[in-house]
């Protein structure tokens, strides 16, 4: 079974407004491990909340970053905000494959979710914190 991730100091960025954005989803990705870990009884009404939730804060959240990006001058802003087209239409596609009544989904979804959040910090996000914060 897929485990619950733990925020690490090694995801900070170190720039404090999108680390603390990041945090947040790390946070609600652990709402939606406990939704997908929970009781059979409760687990669609408590999936249908985080996955709200979810979508509502990753599009508050990448778009934050990308005007982040445009505001310092990045030039990979175009190729950044793709990569994040990309990944909500994944979850919209992933979210319609969720089955209400197969929690096997929920851990399945969260693991490609986490998985994927976790890669783009550690990765794409790296690169355009390290041309950004000079300039801060």
């Amino acid at each position: 079974m897929v485990e619950k991730i733990e925020w690490s100091d090694s995801y900070l960025l170190g720039i404090p407004e999108i680390d603390n954005q990041h945090k947040k989803l790390i946070q609600i990705a652990n709402e939606l491990y406990a939704a997908a870990t929970g009781t059979d009884e409760a687990y669609g009404l408590n999936m249908a909340k985080v996955l709200k939730k979810l979508t509502d804060y990753t599009v508050y959240h990448f778009s934050n970053e990308e005007e982040f990006m445009r505001k310092y001058g990045y030039s990979g802003v175009d190729i950044h905000k793709t990569a994040h087209d990309n990944f909500i239409n994944e979850v919209n596609h992933q979210i319609k494959q969720l089955s209400s009544d197969r929690k096997n989904d929920g851990v399945r979804f969260y693991s490609y979710m986490v998985g994927w959040i976790l890669n783009h910090i550690a990765k794409a996000d790296r690169v355009w914190a390290a041309f950004v914060k000079p300039k801060i």
